[in-house]
């Protein structure tokens, strides 16, 4: 009985990893979900727009300043 009960055991240890890989691999070949363009389009006028407001700012803000000679 304890032979046979070890033999189990084995069986499940070496088995649950198999079986845990092959529904990995199902969720590797699924589909990947896409995103919209318009959302795409958004992030890149809010990221451009980030941009340029920051040099802006450090223009406007170095063109205050006088340089002491």
């Amino acid at each position: 009985m304890q032979k046979f009960l070890s033999t189990v055991v084995f069986f499940l240890l070496m088995s649950l990893p198999a079986l845990a890989a092959t529904q990995e691999m199902d969720k590797a070949n699924a589909p990947a979900e896409t995103v919209g363009m318009v959302y795409i389009v958004m992030f890149g006028v809010i990221f451009v727009g980030m941009i340029a407001g920051f040099f802006i700012y450090l223009f406007w803000g170095d063109k205050g300043k006088k340089p002491d000679q």
